[in-house]
């Protein structure tokens, strides 16, 4: 025999540095179930002289036998540990103890040996005939009987132990055909043979079952059974293409001499393909599937060759819900005997032998999912993914950074944008790169409302590069930008510079002159905030203007002010005078003086009328050498108030203010000044020939108390009946009704005579009503008080010596 020196010890678990690889899975929406490692090393060359034809795994270390009778302990990294080389024809299994301290082999040789892998304890059994299949006792290690069982082409099941003086050997059953396939777990024992499988009780020493083997089934030494336990009561059996699962279970109430288990069959299905492999795999099946191509000829002779092995998961439901093609080299020229399939339950491990390489497949952890969601570029979930789980193999930020350049690369920029935040959080300096590969992409509107302001806070250039990029290209994000972003980030200087120089271009840019009323704001340059505010017509202009005192700013700038009035009252129901603008400079004589608002309104008459009428309704005194001009505007623009200015104002001069008047053709002001002039006859003659209005007539001389303008109207009025019933019904204490009545010229038809006249009795009856109660009131007064004096007179008066 032949021992290699390496050890082996606890430590040598699995490598997780080797890479595993999804199988056939270029096409696949869904993740494969299990992820492969081709497992080289030392096994690698060891393959290229020998083949593989058993294997058993552990989880701690493989188990190998080859054609040339070699059996090679190895990690699962493939590095050769141990060897030994007894046997001298194919090693066809392999039983590991459950202390995996020995290991029992059985070889074509007849042979079966029992090795120690911590000492140099070896047992050797010849049973003259070729062995197929060993199983040691789960606790060969823990007894001294040092049970392990055998069978092969002797077709004897037979049962090994030690003895006093030699090993015992025991058949338990025979005659059924060769025994390929043994499995040992607990108390019980499963095997196969050519009708059927068998379990057999070590507790009870008898068999408990027997399932039949497949009706159909191709021949058994082709297509040997797999079975392997899933549990201490639950054996999984898969023959030809039928998969059975059996469950062992304590029978009520046994009979003496009758087994104390049954078995019942809890799932039969068929797969659909040669089953070279099964293992259980949580609550599903894994099986190894083995299929042939169509025939092809070679040297005029026919030939059948294999298909790729396959790996094929199916859930308790009997569905199958995952398929992958393995890679095994040299597929096409095996048979469905030269695969094997083991697992290692604990760690959901498992491996697929083949002559030339061996695969271990296991469950994808999160690095794995990660690295299959990355290859099929779905660089977002993957993302995701990691920062949720704990990752060794991928870092967040190239995660990140993939993401965000896959997303570049499909233009998704907004959500590219959005996703920087979260990404790059505070490196300063890849933040930068993506703002300007933004800006390279004339996709900046895409991340501005995402560039950062604050942790962190990006050089000025960055922001001015960007708010450069916005004036060129966006006008409206660059006013956004600028109301959003702290002052203190750019130069305003600068950009001010670069706006006006715009503006230049296009004057009546109204985003433009927006964003340099707001510049200059923030700039602490209020006069020149001011203009662009106002020109914006904007109603905050005039509360900067009060708050920083800038009435210089805008002393030069009355008809701008004025026209922000008339915007706003267009949207107002408001007097003209009332608006803020025109309250703004009548308020504030003292700092904008009217003679340079005046002077500034000389072409707008509308404007300077809407200002002098504000002035004058605040102060009369104000303004005053404007009111000879202001007679005109009232006339032009407020006629119904002109009136009222020519009794309000002292100021005025009324000859002037008779001329515009008079070319107006406005009488009843020309009345209203002629009397002022002191001209009443003139004023009378206006009223009674323009006005033909005998009320007005009759108040105007009431007003001038002249008893000649009386008698002018009695005169005139005598011939005009309209005038003379007028006059009688506002006889009075200035027209005596007698008089007036004799006046009247005979046969004169005056229409309301007989009306008139009995008011005129009906107001004398009522004076003189009038003047008798005051009369009675006066005497009964007299009486009262001239009693009163006398007694008050006839009272004594006490008188002391003093």
């Amino acid at each position: 025999m032949e021992e290699d020196t390496a050890s082996l010890s606890d430590e040598q678990e699995y490598e997780t540095d080797d890479e595993y690889y999804y199988e056939d899975d270029e096409d696949e929406e869904d993740e494969p179930q299990l992820k492969y490692r081709r497992i080289e090393a030392g096994l690698t060359g060891l393959l290229e002289k020998d083949t593989a034809s058993t294997l058993r795994v552990t989880d701690k270390f493989i188990a190998l036998g080859t054609h040339w009778g070699a059996v090679h302990i190895l990690d699962f990294g493939g590095n050769i540990i141990k060897s030994f080389r007894t046997h001298a024809a194919t090693v066809n299994c392999i039983s590991i103890d459950k202390s995996e301290e020995f290991i029992a082999t059985a070889s074509d040789d007849g042979k079966v040996f029992i090795y120690s892998l911590y000492t140099s304890e070896i047992h050797q059994f010849d049973f003259k005939r070729p062995m197929k299949s060993v199983a040691l006792d789960p606790d060969y290690a823990r007894k001294n009987n040092r049970q392990f069982v055998s069978g092969g082409m002797a077709e004897q099941f037979i049962l090994s132990e030690k003895g006093w003086l030699r090993p015992r050997d025991m058949i338990l059953h025979a005659n059924e055909g060769p025994i390929y396939t043994i499995q040992w777990r607990g108390h019980f024992i499963a095997w196969a043979n050519d009708t059927g499988v068998n379990i057999y009780d070590t507790q009870q020493q008898m068999r408990i079952t027997y399932v039949d083997r497949p009706e159909g089934s191709p021949r058994a030494d082709l297509y040997k059974c797999r079975m392997c336990w899933k549990n201490d009561t639950t054996l999984l059996i898969g023959w030809a293409d039928m998969v059975k699962i059996a469950v062992i279970r304590p029978r009520p109430h046994p009979l003496p001499n009758q087994p104390a288990h049954v078995v019942e069959i809890v799932n039969a299905f068929n797969a659909g393909f040669v089953i070279s492999g099964i293992a259980p795999f949580h609550d599903n099946i894994i099986l190894l599937s083995y299929s042939v191509l169509d025939e092809e000829c070679d040297d005029d002779k026919k030939r059948q060759l294999a298909d790729k092995p396959e790996l094929h998961v199916f859930n308790s439901d009997n569905e199958e819900i995952s398929d992958d093609v393995l890679p095994i080299h040299g597929y096409k020229h095996y048979q469905a005997n030269d695969y094997a399939l083991e697992f290692v339950m604990e760690e959901d491990l498992f491996f697929i032998m083949g002559p030339k390489d061996v695969l271990v497949a296991k469950i994808p952890d999160e690095d794995d999912h990660i690295e299959w969601l990355m290859f099929h570029e779905r660089y977002g979930e993957a993302l995701e993914a990691a920062r949720v789980a704990s990752v060794t193999k991928f870092s967040l930020e190239e995660l990140g950074q993939t993401y965000l350049n896959s997303l570049i690369a499909d233009k998704n920029y907004k959500l590219a944008a959005e996703e920087c935040r979260s990404i790059l959080k505070s490196d300063k300096s890849k933040w930068e790169d993506r703002v300007f590969q933004f800006i390279e992409l004339g996709e900046l509107k895409a991340i501005a409302p995402f560039i950062p302001i604050k942790d962190p806070q990006l050089s000025s250039t960055v922001y001015e590069i960007a708010l450069a990029w916005f004036l060129e290209s966006d006008p409206v994000a660059l006013r956004n930008t600028i109301r959003k972003w702290p002052k203190t980030l750019y130069s305003l200087s600068n950009v001010i510079v670069a706006v006006e120089d715009h503006l230049k271009i296009d004057p009546q840019n109204e985003i433009l002159l927006e964003c340099l009323a707001d510049l200059y704001t923030y700039n602490n340059q209020p006069d020149k905030a001011i203009e662009y505010n106002l020109r914006l017509r904007r109603p905050n202009a005039f509360e900067l203007i009060q708050e920083y005192n800038m009435f210089d700013a805008v002393k030069d700038k009355v008809v701008l002010l004025m026209e922000f009035d008339q915007h706003l009252l267009e949207n107002e129901n408001e007097k003209a005078s009332k608006m803020p603008a025109v309250q703004l400079l009548v308020k504030n004589t003292e700092a904008i003086p009217p003679q340079k608002v005046v002077k500034q309104l000389k072409r707008h008459p509308h404007f300077l009328h809407i200002y002098l009428d504000a002035l004058f309704d605040r102060d009369h005194h104000i303004g005053f050498e404007f009111h000879d001009r202001q007679v005109e505007l009232y006339a032009e623009y407020d006629y119904p108030k002109l009136l009222e200015f020519l009794r309000a104002s002292h100021y005025i001069s009324l000859e002037k203010a008779y001329k515009v008047c008079e070319s107006r053709d406005l009488v009843p002001e020309m009345v209203y000044i002629l009397g002022r002039m002191g001209d009443n006859k003139r004023a009378l003659m206006l009223i009674i020939e323009r006005l033909g209005d005998v009320q007005r007539a009759i108040n105007f001389a009431k007003e001038q108390k002249d008893d000649d303008l009386w008698e002018d109207l009695l005169t005139y009025s005598m011939d005009k009946p309209k005038f003379i019933r007028g006059l009688l019904e506002n006889v009075g204490t200035d027209i005596e009704p007698l008089r007036l009545i004799q006046s009247i010229p005979d046969r004169l038809e005056i229409p309301g005579l007989k009306d008139a006249l009995l008011k005129i009795l009906q107001d004398y009856n009522l004076q003189k009503s009038l003047h008798e109660g005051c009369e009675k009131i006066l005497v009964s007064d007299s009486v009262f008080l001239a009693d009163k004096m006398y007694k008050a007179q006839k009272r004594g008066v006490k008188c002391t010596r003093k």
